[in-house]
């Protein structure tokens, strides 16, 4: 077994690592038709995406179905007819407005029974989970976050994919990281969509620091970028996340959702807690990595200092 480099390093925290929207190739338009007007979507993009349209301002306009439309748009789908709009009465004038929002994913995606997922580092490294579910850090605070991970590593470590997939979303231009709120959605990130829809975020990566393109497909193991401390951060550190897209009502939302790490051949599978140590081996069986209240050291007790400042 190769040996474990002990790397001890304070986890930073983040919100709302990155917004999805820029750059999908995603366009919704209206197109004249006859006596009337139709609504098209097209996804040229790599991943489902879920889609909600509405009217708005509608004046004498008949709609060939109930709005707001809810679909899924599979990827690279090219153009889909959503619905057809004609004037109410025959020969009468008539007026609308779309308005739209989006989501990467597909909202009947759920997460496969026993899905587990690989650290996302080289063999022979090991990291402390900073923030993770239960932990006393509070800045994983919205639906998107709220079963992500951070795990701290220094600047330009590998990042490995957890999981086989392919990837669906990439930005690497980002250069700048901190805590200030205009950098919310200005990190670097590489999003792969797994093979039952869910979607894993690689967040607050380096400038320049992502190695895969959209389209292509990942297995787990394989370097996809490298760790840096871009958009809200306060030092360097990986985001991950299991996120999917949830349909509540006439909403949408990304939720992320509760996953499992495992090392070792075979492997032992266990659930990412705050302050655990967790050595990347793959070679021989795997050990569930300990964590010891109150005995992970002072870089931790910082970050959790750091957590109960951001609730006041």
């Amino acid at each position: 077994m190769k040996r474990i480099l002990l790397i001890f390093l304070a986890v930073f925290c983040s919100r709302h690592p990155i917004s999805a929207q820029e750059n999908y190739p995603l366009a919704l338009e209206t197109r004249k038709e006859g006596n009337g007007h139709r609504i098209v979507a097209r996804n040229n993009g790599p991943a489902a995406v879920s889609l909600k349209v509405s009217l708005a301002n509608s004046r004498h306009a008949a709609a060939d179905r109930p709005f707001p439309l809810f679909v899924v748009l599979p990827p690279e789908s090219g153009s889909v007819s959503l619905a057809r709009i004609r004037p109410a009465v025959s020969g009468e004038g008539y007026s609308f407005r779309t308005e739209s929002s989006w989501l990467l994913g597909d909202y009947h995606a759920r997460q496969s029974a026993g899905a587990i997922y690989r650290l996302p580092y080289p063999d022979g490294l090991a990291f402390h989970i900073g923030q993770a579910p239960g932990g006393p850090l509070s800045t994983h605070g919205t639906p998107d976050s709220e079963y992500a991970v951070d795990i701290g590593m220094p600047e330009r470590t590998p990042v490995l994919a957890a999981r086989d997939g392919i990837v669906v979303y990439t930005e690497a231009r980002q250069s700048y990281g901190g805590r200030h709120p205009d950098l919310i959605s200005r990190a670097n990130a590489v999003r792969i969509q797994h093979s039952d829809g869910t979607i894993a975020l690689y967040a607050h990566l380096a400038h320049g620091g992502v190695s895969v393109y959209p389209g292509q497909r990942v297995k787990a193991g394989m370097q996809i970028g490298l760790s840096g401390s871009t958009g809200y951060s306060s030092g360097p550190h990986l985001h991950f996340a299991v996120q999917t897209v949830l349909r509540t009502g006439d909403r949408l939302t990304a939720i992320s959702l509760p996953f499992n790490f495992y090392v070792g051949d075979p492997p032992a599978v266990f659930a990412p807690r705050f302050g655990m140590f967790a050595a990347a081996q793959y070679s021989s069986p795997g050990r569930v990595p300990i964590t010891v209240p109150g005995s992970y050291g002072p870089h931790l007790r910082r970050q959790e200092a750091a957590g109960r400042q951001q609730k006041k």
